[in-house]
């Protein structure tokens, strides 16, 4: 019997994997509206507990409904830290997201060791140092997005297709297609068609095994999302139709076919893609390796809406190709390991680029950190958050004046209000556009900006940030406190 490749430590390197995680979280503490239902969930589990009622997904149920599992697998060691140690909201919420980086490195280890199996310890080792220089995956990997619960489960049923341990990988693969991310049956799947095709695994071994994993998975899977969003339901398969069948995420804008091999790969492996192209030329059990990540790529380009979070599960096996072609290279002298140590500070410098768009990409959270520090809570204060605010670094965890015992605020996301409803507020987080139509009743105290662009410049770092003004905070003249907020 193959020995299991899951173990619950990290070597050395992979802790450096999961420090660069950790500055990336530091860097940018706060979520976009694509991460707000699993965000808002976990501070419900934390924080509201029993009270149905009052979680957020209740008032602002979004297109389509989202499984609770992954929301439920990081509040419940969060919330023990939590409150054996009294944190504050936006403490808890650092904790979670770094708990969730962990599970992603964890998993990306146990990848790696079924890696080291199959190619070598030091492919294995490469293909963390590659990791560790691009921005994507390190950056994403604490974001509470559907799809990085899915890359958890996608990284360890492949080292369990690496290693032949198919009722295992049933196990992951179930939870990251069933539960997760449906499209992950277009990565998954191809590796047991190819067994199957290979006569190296029989249909009987997987069918019966398959569908009593599949049936336990949505037995649980269905009961807690039922009890929780209030009707029968299995979130994933509403999202599937929803997508795929009506087309609908085309709403949020589309990309040309081939985008994810001309734009979101290049971005997120940087360096790499060329040598993972060579990789896989040179050596056909590598080519045979990437063949389910690359028939994935084709296959999912047919949608027509596209983002580089949706292709972020091919780059690890990708990273194989790249990280064996160097490993090919590596003891043919110095020259060529000078070349791959140039192409991991080319790629540190892409990383540094990318972060400081990312720093700036959240005006939202940077207004609610000024306006608590601004307003105490002992003040009954009513903010209204406009909608750019709130899908750019507003959630519950910001909330700092806000419990089910104490609520002297009241935060107000509703959409739709009118202007003479809106002027009743306390607090404004607008868009300038907007804030004319609050110069009688309110005034600006506080202006925050978002990324806009880069400059060339003539003096190092040879590339400065861009930025314009985003959200306005906007005070009633009414009340008392009289401040002027630093912006950012």
């Amino acid at each position: 019997m193959a020995e299991d490749v899951v173990k619950f430590k990290l070597k050395r390197d992979e802790l450096l994997l999961l420090g660069v995680v950790y500055f990336y979280l530091s860097c940018c503490p706060y979520n976009k509206v694509e991460e707000s239902f699993n965000t808002q969930a976990i501070h419900d589990i934390i924080y509201n507990t029993k009270y149905l009622y009052y979680y957020d997904h209740i008032s602002f149920p979004g297109a389509v409904p989202r499984t609770f599992i992954g929301a439920i697998s990081v509040a419940l060691p969060t919330g023990l830290i939590s409150y054996l140690t009294s944190a504050s909201k936006a403490i808890t919420y650092m904790v979670a997201r770094a708990v969730l980086g962990l599970y992603v490195v964890w998993a990306f280890s146990t990848f790696r060791r079924a890696v080291k199996k199959a190619f070598g310890a030091l492919t294995s080792n490469l293909l963390v140092l590659i990791t560790c220089t691009q921005f994507h995956f390190a950056f994403y990997a604490s974001r509470t997005l559907p799809n990085t619960f899915g890359m958890c489960c996608m990284l360890i049923a492949t080292a369990y297709w690496i290693t032949k341990q198919w009722e295992n990988f049933l196990w992951w693969s179930g939870l990251a297609v069933l539960i997760f991310r449906f499209e992950l049956v277009l990565l998954l799947g191809p590796m047991l068609l190819w067994e199957l095709a290979r006569e190296k695994l029989k249909m009987e071994e997987i069918l019966m095994p398959g569908a009593q994993t599949a049936a336990v998975l949505l037995i649980v899977c269905c009961s807690i999302d039922t009890y929780l969003w209030r009707y029968t339901v299995w979130p994933e398969a509403v999202v599937l139709y929803y997508n795929t069948w009506l087309n609908k995420s085309s709403n949020w804008g589309t990309q040309p076919l081939l985008w994810y091999f001309y734009s979101a790969l290049p971005r997120a492996m940087l360096t790499a893609l060329p040598l993972s192209v060579m990789g896989c030329l040179l050596d056909r059990k590598v080519l045979k390796f990437t063949s389910p990540a690359l028939t994935f790529l084709a296959l999912y380009s047919l949608l027509p809406h596209k983002e580089l979070r949706f292709v972020l599960y091919a780059v690890p096996m990708l990273n194989v190709a790249a990280a064996h072609f160097i490993a090919r290279l590596w003891n043919k002298g110095l020259e060529f390991r000078l070349a791959a140590l140039a192409s991991a500070l080319a790629n540190i410098v892409c990383c540094g680029v990318f972060l400081s768009a990312s720093y700036h990409n959240y005006p939202g959270g940077d207004a609610m950190i000024s306006l608590h520090s601004t307003y105490p809570c002992t003040t009954n204060t009513t903010v209204y958050i406009g909608n750019y605010a709130a899908q750019n670094g507003v959630s519950r965890f910001g909330e700092q004046c806000d419990s089910l015992y104490h609520r002297q605020w009241n935060y107000i996301k509703t959409e739709n209000l009118t202007t003479s409803k809106i002027r009743h507020y306390d607090v404004l987080l607008v868009e300038p556009s907007e804030a004319e139509s609050y110069t009688l009743t309110h005034q600006i105290v506080g202006r925050f900006h978002v990324f806009a662009g880069l400059d060339i410049t003539s003096v190092p770092p040879f590339i400065r940030t861009k930025k314009r003004e985003a959200i306005y905070m906007m005070k009633s003249k009414q009340l008392k406190k009289s401040v002027e907020v630093k912006g950012f």
